[in-house]
Order: structure tokens, then C-alpha cells, then sequence
């Protein structure tokens, strides 16, 4: 497909992780309308997002079933603010400064991505590259190096990390080598609090008992697998490969090898799968509860992402849940869980006991300061969102010129603060205006209440004397809009102000 120049300069004004996957998406679009060639104005139209507008992204409606009715639709998969101004100038600079100027009191933490998979699952719209072992073991020398520099800047400037996270992409897929290559440079190279939390993401296809014995020698204690769905068919329809027994059988050796470590074996299970019925989920949850080991457990609903394989083949597939379906799921899947004596973390986190902490989760939803590292990935320090090289050529390429590979910095609006704090107490399930106002050292209670006010006659969450509003099952569901929503209005009130 052919880009003008102006078209390929719009493109690159996105943040470098998403880059790659819009390119698909409009030249997918493109095919589709016969086009062959994407300009400017075609990636203007095909892109832009009017976050502000009340017609796109409307308050919820007051209805007899807020759990099912009170919006159309989720505006968003995941909490995320609007706004942000594209950092000129040098970005290795602004990240040295920005991680210079922190107070040494305030851990922070790392992502390190591995941007790898030996297949890709139907639902998954962050593959990347074949887990080739050639490309994997270049690849995994030049984010050595990467974890040994940003680790030498870490301490020149007294701040360590309390979380670690190895994503991906499949992290397990490394062979045994390369992951006790990439531990023994974070432990020898990075300041890590005497407590940190060192997560391996990953699946159990592949994932053998020398690697888990290799990972745990070398300092990860906490495991999250994508398990998705335990019933085999389910499994095998989004590109799982292994069977129901298998899995089962992995995570409780898993759980046994990680016992003497004291590390924690969490899972992920997605509701509204193609095909899934409520007996079915709650089987997959009644599975994970009662006949594996493991110490965590998160729920979440299946995203229908369009660049994703599930979408091009769906119609071949059973049904998947509507958006009023999965809200019957979500209501069924928490009280399954509460049964379970479960301890809530957040509104898709669930621990069985305190060896869960996710750290790494809530600290990212927090806006804990977090250093990206390895091809694609992102995070922030301090006022400034960073993300990395996507390309892995060009990452290693920038290595080895003995430089960080950022691709792109933003500087986040005045309001990034306080809407952080709201999208972190709306996942405590509560939201309390009088401890914005106390951050943002401004009225807020005037301006948000009417609002607040709405949200509980749509039945979404229930104000307390105290002024403090406590989420009704309805608004956990729909979180992420009002995350949305709070985020719109606080930049509204704060940015004019």
C-alpha cells in the first residue's frame, strides 16, 4: 500500500506501540474501499478521536437495569487520559532528568517487553515477531544491555524499583539461557527494593520445568499465565493449544516448583469467549478455584479488537457474548468469587492469599513511575509518558550506538495527577472528591457533583454521608467509562483554570 509523505508524518506523531497496528488497521481499510494510496486526509478521518464530545462518549442513562443499560458501549479497553504534548528535543536527556529530579523515597518500576510468541492467539492484538531463537538470543544482548545502562542511571541516582515486569508477547518462549541472562543483569545492574516484585508473563505451552526451575534461581516471584479457558474445545477455537488436563497438570506443577520460593502463580480467564455459556464460565472459575494451586486470579472480558485473527475468522466460530451478556458474566464471575473467599484488588484482580500482591498492576494503574525497557515498550517517569523503538532492528541498531532507543515522549496535561489518583480509587471501587480536591489544591466538589449525583440515579455508585461514593456492581462493570468520564471533566476544570 502506498503512504504519501504527509500520511507517513501523521503516522509517526503516534505513540511508537500502537504505530505498527494502525498502520494495519487503515491499510485494512483502505483495501476494503479499493484505495491504493493513504494520504493525509484519509488517515485524519479514519483516526480521529473527538474524546471531548458529549455525542460520541454520552453520560449514562438512568434505566430499571444499570448493570445491562447504562451505556451503549465500553469507551475505552483499558483507563487512559486524554491529551499530552509531543516532547521535542532529546529524549534520552528528558528521561535522565526526569528520573534525576525524583525524590529517592518513591520506588519505581520497569517493563520489559518481549515481543515474541511461537503462534498467536485469535484474541490477541499484541503479537509481534516469531519466536525465532537466532532473532530471540541478538535480541535478548542488546535488552541486556539496555537493563545494564538504565540500571547504572538508576543508581547514579539513588532510586530503586519495587516491581519488575517482564511482558510480552511471550516472555516464556526465551530459552532457559536467555532468561537466566536477563535476571543475573537485573539483579547485578539495577537497584531493586529487598522486597520487589518480579513477574514472568508467559503461557504453559513450552514452559517446561528447567525454565520454571531457572526463573525462580533467578529471583522471579510471581508467574501470570494467560490461561483464558480450561475447557479444551473453547481453548482450541482462540489458538490455545493445549488441553484442559494438560493445563491443569502444568499449573500444579508450576505451583510446586514456586512453593519453596514463595512465589505466586496467577492466572488470567476471559469471559465471552466464542461459544461460552454461563455454565461454562463459571466452570473455568470453579476449575481455577478448586483443582489447581494457584494464588491469584483475574476475570476479564474478551476485547474485540479489529486488527485481531478472531475477527476475520468469527463467522466461523459460535457467537460471542454481547456487551449485556458479558455484564451478566462479570456480575456471575465476582459473586463466584466472593463465595470463594477471594480478596478483591481491583475491580478484574483477585487473590486466594497475601502472596498475591500486584504490585506491578495497581502500581501502572496508580501512574507509579515506570521505566520501559526492550523493543515496544512504554512508561512513564515523572511528568512524561516514554515509548520505545517497536522495530526490533531499529532497537538494536540504537543499542549499539550506545543509545537509549526512545521513539517518542509525551508531556502529560496538568490534570495527569489528580486523574490518576480518580482512576485508582474508581479500581478501590469508591471515589472520594473531597481527596482530589486535597491533590489538586482546587474546588473540584462544585463542578463534579452534578455529575456524581447522575452516575448514582443511574444507579452506578452510592454517595455516603461522608461524601465519599462507593461503586454499586453496575459501575464496577462499566469502569472504564467513567474512568473516561471523570478524566474529561477534570481536564476540563483543571486545564482552564
Amino acid at each position: 500500500m502506498n503512504w504519501t509523505s504527509k500520511a507517513e508524518q501523521l503516522l509517526d506523531k503516534t505513540p511508537a506501540f500502537i504505530g505498527d497496528k494502525l498502520r494495519v488497521k487503515l491499510e485494512a481499510k483502505a483495501a476494503q474501499l479499493n484505495l491504493g494510496q493513504i494520504d493525509s486526509h484519509f488517515v485524519k478521518k479514519h483516526t480521529h478521536n473527538d474524546q471531548g464530545s458529549a455525542t460520541k462518549c454520552p453520560q449514562p442513562k438512568v434505566s430499571d437495569s444499570p448493570l445491562t443499560q447504562a451505556f451503549a458501549r465500553k469507551y475505552a479497553v483499558h483507563a487512559a487520559m486524554m491529551g499530552g504534548t509531543k516532547r521535542e528535543g532529546n529524549l534520552q536527556e528528558t528521561l535522565q532528568q526526569e528520573i534525576m529530579q525524583t525524590p529517592q523515597n518513591r520506588p519505581g518500576m520497569a517493563y520489559i517487553h518481549i515481543p515474541f510468541c511461537c503462534s498467536r492467539c485469535h484474541f490477541c492484538g499484541f503479537y509481534a515477531e516469531s519466536s525465532i531463537p537466532a532473532v530471540m538470543d541478538s535480541y535478548v544482548n542488546a535488552l541486556a544491555l539496555d537493563i545494564a545502562r538504565s540500571g547504572q542511571l538508576l543508581k547514579s541516582a539513588g532510586q530503586q524499583l519495587q516491581a519488575v515486569y517482564f511482558g510480552g508477547g511471550t516472555p516464556t518462549d526465551l530459552s532457559a539461557e536467555n532468561l537466566k541472562h536477563l535476571l543475573e543483569t537485573l539483579h547485578k545492574e539495577v537497584p531493586l527494593t529487598a522486597d520487589c516484585e518480579i513477574t514472568l508473563e508467559g503461557r504453559l505451552y513450552g514452559f517446561n520445568d528447567h525454565k520454571v526451575q531457572t526463573v525462580l534461581d533467578g529471583g522471579v516471584n510471581r508467574f501470570s499465565f494467560g490461561v483464558q479457558s480450561f475447557n479444551t474445545q473453547i481453548r482450541q477455537q482462540v489458538g490455545r493449544k493445549q488441553p484442559r488436563e494438560e493445563v491443569i497438570e502444568r499449573l500444579n506443577r508450576i505451583a510446586e516448583l514456586a512453593e519453596p520460593f514463595q512465589a505466586a502463580v496467577i492466572i488470567d480467564l476471559i469471559y465471552g469467549l466464542p461459544g461460552q455459556t454461563e455454565t461454562e464460565w463459571l466452570q473455568d472459575i470453579n476449575s481455577a478455584i478448586n483443582n489447581t494451586q494457584i494464588h491469584g486470579l483475574d476475570l476479564y472480558q474478551i476485547n474485540i479488537i479489529p486488527s485481531t485473527p478472531l475477527m476475520a475468522i468469527k463467522d466461523k466460530l459460535p457467537p460471542m457474548a454481547n456487551l449485556q451478556q458479558r455484564a451478566n458474566l462479570f456480575s456471575k464471575g465476582n459473586q463466584t468469587m466472593l463465595d470463594a473467599g477471594f480478596t478483591r484488588l481491583s475491580i478484574a484482580h483477585w487473590s486466594r492469599d497475601l502472596r498475591e500482591r500486584n504490585r506491578y498492576n495497581s502500581g501502572n494503574k496508580r501512574g507509579d513511575n515506570c521505566l520501559p525497557l526492550g523493543s515496544g515498550a512504554g512508561g512513564r517517569w515523572g511528568a512524561v509518558s516514554f515509548y520505545q523503538q517497536s522495530d526490533i532492528n531499529r532497537y538494536q541498531d540504537a543499542i549499539k550506538l550506545g543509545e537509549k532507543p526512545l521513539a517518542m515522549g509525551v508531556t502529560m496535561p496538568p490534570h495527569y495527577p489528580i486523574t490518576l489518583i480518580a482512576i485508582d480509587q474508581l479500581e478501590q471501587q469508591y471515589l472520594d472528591i473531597t481527596k482530589l480536591e486535597e491533590a489538586a489544591e482546587h474546588p473540584l466538589c462544585s463542578d463534579l457533583l452534578p455529575m456524581i449525583e447522575h452516575w448514582e440515579a443511574a444507579g452506578l455508585l452510592c454517595l455516603k454521608p461522608s461524601g465519599k461514593a462507593e461503586l454499586t456492581e453496575a459501575g464496577e462493570f462499566w469502569v472504564v467509562n467513567l474512568q473516561y468520564l471523570i478524566d474529561v471533566s477534570l481536564k476540563e476544570i483543571l486545564c482552564a483554570k
